[in-house]
């Protein structure tokens, strides 16, 4: 049982990590030229990761970054991401970023290392940490648009929803989730109703990253609710998987699928009319700014960094219908072809 830690011992623990990071990189670092080496821990691995690892190699091409990528062999785990995040914290090191998978129990490794070097989370926060800044979304929100897509998705009616999430330890899918209910909630007539009864989210179901644990969960909601109307998959990975178990079922036209994910497989299931609706994240930003922010903070350059929100930089995502994949397949295109000529 971890307990949370009162605001007086978060703040000397941020005093602390600011006056050690201002000693250990003031005196040589990185404003004498020397080329910074940082750490970059993914929190997963797939089409996802790859566009973040993607952006952070570009920037670090860029800024002259030496970087060290570490991700997980397979599926992610907790107990891996630990064990890459105390090797690199022995490394000699002049930043981390991180996505974490749990930042209650993270934490205080989190803080160990801010102590004496920068440290950025991205994509998913761990905000009672030490962190320097944070670089993502503002998952409540993106959760307010996949409610939003699944209310037009059902223009007409409404139905049962199945809510499959990711690690219920991460922020991350906390506010993602927290959002998605609120407007699912949101009544389209408060004089009549206060809340929407023409949807019902029968479950919410956390699978920690395992493909083998999200068709199980998604299996049981088919099971349990034979009239079940929708899936909304809050995590990249589960898309591949939802869509292989409803093709197997012939389910695909019955039920909506609102998706975390932009892989072509996904873009090509909204253009069918398979998908209703992908939601489009940018983890090649995510990837780029923080590494950015890396450099910024080792190089002492104050003026980059928020000075609202303790450094952090939220990153819009767009909803993606069948009428938007087009547009969408060519931007990114034309970022990874400009990315590439430099």
């Amino acid at each position: 049982m971890f307990t949370k830690w009162p605001f007086w011992a978060l703040a000397a623990i941020a005093l602390a990590a600011a006056l050690g990071y201002r000693m250990s990189v003031d005196p040589q670092g990185s404003a004498s030229g020397e080329t910074i080496k940082a750490a970059f821990v993914t929190g997963g691995v797939g089409d996802f990761w790859d566009s973040a690892i993607a952006g952070a190699k570009q920037a670090a091409r860029e800024l002259n970054v030496e970087l060290d990528i570490r991700k997980p062999e397979g599926e992610s785990t907790l107990e891996e991401q630990m064990h890459l995040l105390s090797v690199v914290s022995s490394l000699p090191l002049d930043a981390v970023a991180l996505c974490p998978l749990d930042p209650e129990r993270q934490t205080q490794l989190i803080n160990q290392i801010a102590v004496s070097k920068p440290v950025i989370t991205y994509s998913s926060d761990a905000s009672a940490s030490a962190r320097h800044g944070y670089v993502g979304t503002s998952n409540y929100s993106a959760g307010l648009v996949a409610g939003t897509l699944v209310k037009k998705s059902f223009p007409n009616g409404g139905g049962k929803i199945a809510v499959l999430s990711g690690h219920a330890t991460q922020e991350s899918s906390q506010e993602r989730i927290a959002g998605f209910k609120h407007r699912i909630a949101e009544s389209p007539n408060p004089a009549e109703s206060p809340t929407d009864t023409r949807f019902q989210i029968v479950g919410v179901m956390a699978d920690d990253g395992s493909a083998a644990r999200c068709e199980e969960n998604l299996r049981q909601a088919l099971e349990e609710h034979p009239d079940l109307a929708c899936v909304v998959c809050m995590a990249p990975h589960q898309a591949a998987v939802v869509l292989g178990v409803l093709e197997q079922e012939s389910l695909l036209e019955k039920i909506r699928l609102v998706l975390f994910d932009t892989s072509d497989a996904t873009l090509e299931a909204v253009m069918k009319g398979d998908a209703y609706a992908a939601v489009a994240q940018d983890p090649y930003k995510y990837g780029y700014e923080a590494v950015t922010m890396m450099d910024s903070l080792c190089r002492g350059d104050k003026d980059y960094m928020p000075v609202v929100g303790r450094g952090a930089i939220h990153v819009s995502v767009e909803p993606v219908l069948k009428t938007d994949v087009a547009d969408f397949r060519e931007r990114v295109a034309a970022r990874l072809e400009q990315a590439d000529g430099t």
